[in-house]
């Protein structure tokens, strides 16, 4: 792999740690401001109300530890020549996980505010884990081809 390649992997998992630590930081801001300004009204709907906010900080916090954790073993796989650490296999299956319960929550949340509102789901919820799914099957092949290549060499 040539040296721009790899600087250009580098820059984008530099760009990835500093998106997820923006997600972290205005997940944590809007929460308080939503929480703060418009109080839950436990007595209606009290276990619905749980489930939706323990899938939404969950998954929130799930996602970004998950993502932080995949770019940080991509980068040490660049240090060790390997762009496909094995490591990252398992994480992207959760990922994919930590992804439906996340958006689970978020498409959720008004139930917290509005009692009128019922549980949502739609397919938009499927969409991405889906698509993580697959992307999680094509990085094992990958890391597969990667660690055969090696071996032949």
């Amino acid at each position: 792999m040539t040296n721009k390649t790899l600087k250009n992997i580098r820059i984008c998992c530099y760009v990835a740690i500093v998106f997820c630590l923006v997600w972290a930081i205005s997940s944590v801001i809007n929460t308080v401001s939503s929480f703060s300004s418009h109080p839950i009204d436990w007595p209606n709907g009290k276990m619905g109300k749980i489930f939706v906010l323990v899938c939404y900080a969950a998954g929130s916090i799930a996602m970004i530890g998950l993502c932080i954790k995949a770019v940080a073993n991509v980068m040490k796989g660049v240090r060790e020549n390997n762009v496909f650490p094995r490591s990252n296999e398992k994480l992207l299956f959760w990922i994919a996980l930590a992804d439906f319960v996340y958006l689970l929550g978020h498409l959720n949340l008004q139930v917290l505010w509005n009692e009128d509102l019922l549980f949502a789901l739609t397919p938009d919820v499927f969409l991405t884990p889906f698509f993580l799914l697959f992307f999680a099957f094509m990085y094992k092949v990958a890391a597969d081809a990667v660690e055969e290549n090696n071996l032949t060499v």
